[in-house]
């Protein structure tokens, strides 16, 4: 969770920047270990995953001058490749720096990056390399639900951590019964929120149209969309649905415009935000705009299609490195030198790159914390340190936060409503959102 107070404050809010540095504390404080089920909550609330059915290897400690291994499964090729470049690019220069610096309590860290084309049977395979043979030490930033899902056993059998997954999938934060995977963005039906609650803002008892894909995202955002504004008052028009493999989505623009909705909402995959941006506005459609947050990397995927995309919508829960705003902000001159220094400039501007640089940024505390608990750094512990975080990231909107085991296992709920600037190539805030400790009844998990 963010520990904000929630806010549907107007654009001119402040947000709160802190330093450079990332800087925090696992509150796990126990041995790995626990009762039945995915695990147990001490007295004072700490979590720790159960390892009584887990290999030897979960809860043996990483031998002295051993590197730490850390695959990652990503979509090297196909639709989403330019991001999955950027994610692993991301990664390296965080563990770069790290390992130029001592690495963690004496280890080096050695990033395993596999292909997965964005394709589910594929990331099998690469899981049960990393499982088998690569013997990783953890998982991270794995991208996609079905993906996630397909290898979600496998860790869990292994007792791998499959850390800050990447899907807006609403049940990959569950410590109770799959406490060895951690997602670690917003769920759709959390992003979803705040998209119907600032349409609501803008139009009250307004309408919407949905333009969704065919993909497990665009089904993610479809089962929460249509119910959450309907209980704000809104009108939930006929959904437009692209076909698998479409390249063009005209068809389903000209539906939607067609019925005047007051705000058009794009439920797909971000390689189809040029299309959807410079279709309506060859339409000539005059309402809102709304872009869901994989599209938030404004000069990945707006700015290249000028000024289609002027005043378009989207939700961001982390800084933009493409948006100028952030031109002198600390972190984010922090992160563009340390990409530099990595070798990694040309994509440093790219959101899917900060996007992990943060996730890495969460991994390595993990390591710390786990390092520093009884029994030293083990895949358990490392795992209980993801359940039991304090954290600021300060390239995130709203740097401080938290997980809490079941009492609160998200770790991103808040963020901010911007609209894109083809002028400045950037976002400007117009509203904020803080669902922290809402996630589940969100969701639906209470």
């Amino acid at each position: 969770m963010t520990r904000t107070t929630r806010s549907l404050a107007v654009a001119g809010a402040g947000l709160l920047l802190l330093g450079a540095a990332a800087c925090g504390d696992s509150r796990s404080e126990g041995t790995s270990g626990g009762g039945g089920g995915g695990g147990q909550t001490s007295a004072d609330g700490q979590f720790t995953v159960d390892t009584s059915a887990c290999p030897e290897g979960a809860t043996t400690e990483l031998p002295e001058g051993e590197p730490i291994r850390i695959g990652t499964s990503q979509p090297l090729s196909g639709p989403l490749a330019s991001g999955g470049a950027a994610n692993v690019a991301g990664i390296n220069a965080v563990l770069e720096k790290v390992n130029a610096a001592g690495g963690i309590d004496g280890h080096q860290i050695e990033l395993v990056a596999e292909d997965d084309a964005y394709d589910a049977a594929r990331a099998v395979s690469n899981a049960q390399a990393f499982v088998g043979p690569e013997d990783v030490f953890a998982n991270i930033a794995q991208i996609g639900t079905p993906q996630i899902r397909a290898t979600q056993t496998i860790y869990e059998n292994a007792c791998v951590p499959q850390l800050w997954t990447i899907t807006t999938g609403p049940d990959f934060n569950n410590p109770t019964e799959h406490p060895w995977t951690i997602n670690g963005i917003p769920s759709a039906p959390v992003e979803a929120q705040a998209i119907v609650d600032y349409i609501a803002q803008e139009v009250p008892g307004g309408s919407i149209a949905e333009i969704k894909g065919s993909d497990a995202l665009s089904e993610d955002f479809h089962a929460a969309l249509p119910g959450l504004a309907e209980e704000a008052g809104l009108t939930v028009q006929p959904t437009q649905t692209i076909p698998a493999g479409a390249t063009s989505i005209d068809a389903q623009i000209s539906a939607a415009v067609a019925g005047s909705p007051d705000a058009i909402v794009l439920e797909a995959l971000p390689n189809y935000a040029p299309g959807f941006l410079t279709g309506l506005a060859r339409a000539g459609y005059d309402g809102l705009v709304v872009l869901n947050s994989s599209a938030n990397g404004a000069g990945q995927w707006i700015t290249p299609v000028d000024p289609a995309g002027d005043g378009a919508v989207a939700p961001l829960f982390r800084k933009d490195p493409s948006d100028p705003r952030w031109n002198d902000d600390e972190a984010m001159q922090a992160y563009f030198a340390d990409m530099e220094a990595a070798g990694e400039t040309d994509l440093a501007r790219l959101g899917n790159a900060l996007d992990g640089y943060n996730f890495a940024t969460l991994l390595v505390q993990n390591l710390r914390d786990a390092a520093e608990m009884e029994g030293g750094l083990t895949r358990a512990n490392t795992m209980n340190a993801a359940w039991n975080m304090d954290i600021t990231r300060p390239l995130m909107l709203h740097p401080e936060e938290s997980t809490n085991g079941p009492e609160d296992p998200f770790i991103a709920e808040s963020g901010e409503i911007a609209s894109y600037s083809s002028e400045t190539g950037g976002w400007t805030s117009e509203m904020e959102w803080d669902y922290s400790g809402e996630s589940a009844e969100i969701i639906g998990q209470e």
